[in-house]
């Protein structure tokens, strides 16, 4: 979803360390929309996923199904 000279700006951000890794989550925005941008920072090494907002609940919803997965386990 980035491109050379397009701006997005930040309307929301969260970071979180994990283990080794550093997540950021930022809800961004650019001309062309709303974004769910996440961010992996890992031994020097980046690695993004951008969602655009109208995948967002389909995402959440995957997300979930994989939490029911892990408490079932229990």
């Amino acid at each position: 979803m980035r491109k050379e000279g397009v701006k997005s700006r930040v309307l929301t951000s969260d970071k979180l360390h994990i283990e080794n890794k550093t997540l950021f989550v930022d809800l961004k925005e650019n001309e062309g929309g709303r974004f769910l941008q996440i961010a992996e920072l890992s031994n020097d090494r980046r690695s993004t996923v951008v969602i655009p907002i109208s995948g967002l609940d389909a995402f959440m919803e995957a997300l979930k199904k994989v939490e029911e997965s892990l408490s079932s386990e229990s």
